[in-house]
């Protein structure tokens, strides 16, 4: 049987990812509700770690924020994985795409061992 503060910790980790990413963005938790459809209430218990949010929610949050799910409830980002960055990178000329290629990969080849 899972042990109850092993999963109000995993909350409180994901609320405290949450409150940072939404003031990071710069928005209130009643422009966040506004946003995404969901409460007020929510998004304060959510970010409180009282309680667990369904998966549709997890997405209209991340959605809204910016955000990979990965790294709302795991504290991972994937690499170039959040939608600004997908944004940001889309927006470069061809040749600003082809220096940020080379770059990639002459970082990783300076790594390999």
């Amino acid at each position: 049987m899972e042990n109850p503060k092993t999963k109000n910790d995993v909350l409180v980790q994901i609320g405290r990812r949450l409150v940072k990413t939404r003031t990071e963005r710069g928005y209130t938790q009643e422009q966040l509700a506004n946003m995404t459809g969901l409460s007020i209430k929510m998004i304060s218990a959510a970010e409180n770690g009282h309680k667990a949010m369904r998966p549709e929610n997890i997405i209209k949050i991340c959605d809204s924020l910016s955000v990979s799910a990965d790294f709302l409830l795991r504290g991972e980002s994937p690499f170039l994985g959040t939608v600004m960055e997908r944004e940001k990178i889309s927006g470069l000329t061809p040749k600003q795409r082809e220096a940020l290629s080379k770059i990639i990969a002459d970082f990783l080849f300076a790594f390999e061992a």
